[in-house]
């Protein structure tokens, strides 16, 4: 179970180291990969040096938990440099969308995975649209987890039919959803990646095995209580870890 981290700000609008290690110790005795920076760390919003932050910092603190780096960046180019800073950093892989916009073609995406598995990190697709305004066919996302250096699939679209078929197609690496809300619905995953474990990990961890109706339950509430299915989860998670002094403030991160 990955925990997708959300990114503790500052009253002055940096990112909060010493918040950003009380979260960690928090969710760390739960967490197999911890991952800051992506859609749950505001990550499209982050500046390069606020990027690089949170990055190092949650580095500094992981205590031999392997971090996973969000990339949310428009351009192949930028995608790219990002991957060779999180090597310097101490990243032990990279979670990267597409390229952004509805124009980019499907072999645009292949090769812009292609080139960010070129850049000397273990590289995990993430299969969203909400953000880049574009979506992988399952036949290129099929030619992409084939690449050298492709070590996963965070699968965010959404489509539990398109998640099963992934699955039966066999891509050759792990495929994690990444939606609190199916993640009893997508069959035979090899985890996940959730929003959710910022504030209930032992929850998060303890459905890896036991997936029977309490803990279905409970899961439901808790994506209810949280407002994990809105555009913006990432608030409400800041509130309660404030609510139970966790991080200093619920500031999002500054545009």
């Amino acid at each position: 179970m990955t925990t997708a981290l959300v990114t503790p700000i500052d009253g002055a609008g940096e990112v909060d180291e010493k918040s950003t290690a009380r979260l960690i110790a928090s969710v760390r005795p739960y967490a197999d990969a911890l991952l800051p920076a992506l859609s749950t760390g505001e990550g499209s919003s982050l500046s390069d040096r606020q990027w690089r932050d949170v990055l190092a910092a949650v580095v500094r603190h992981a205590d031999g938990v392997p971090v996973l780096a969000g990339i949310l960046r428009p351009t192949t180019a930028e995608a790219v440099a990002r991957a060779r800073t999180a090597s310097g950093l101490g990243a032990a892989a990279v979670v990267v969308t597409t390229p952004y916009g509805p124009d980019v073609t499907q072999e645009e995406m292949y090769l812009h995975f292609e080139a960010v598995a070129g850049a000397g990190l273990p590289v995990v697709a993430y299969h969203e649209s909400a953000l880049s305004r574009n979506s992988l066919d399952l036949d290129t996302l099929l030619r992409v987890c084939a690449l050298p250096g492709v070590a996963g699939v965070k699968d965010s679209a959404g489509d539990t039919d398109f998640t099963r078929a992934l699955i039966a197609a066999g891509p050759g690496v792990p495929v994690v959803q990444g939606l609190e809300h199916l993640l009893l619905e997508s069959g035979p995953v090899d985890g996940w990646v959730v929003a959710l474990a910022n504030i209930e990990p032992k929850l998060c961890k303890a459905l890896l095995t036991d997936r029977g109706e309490e803990r279905a339950a409970q899961l439901h509430a808790a994506c209810e209580r949280y407002g994990l299915e809105r555009d913006d989860w990432y608030r409400s998670l800041k509130t309660e870890l404030l609510r139970r002094a966790v991080i200093e403030t619920d500031r999002e991160v500054p545009c």
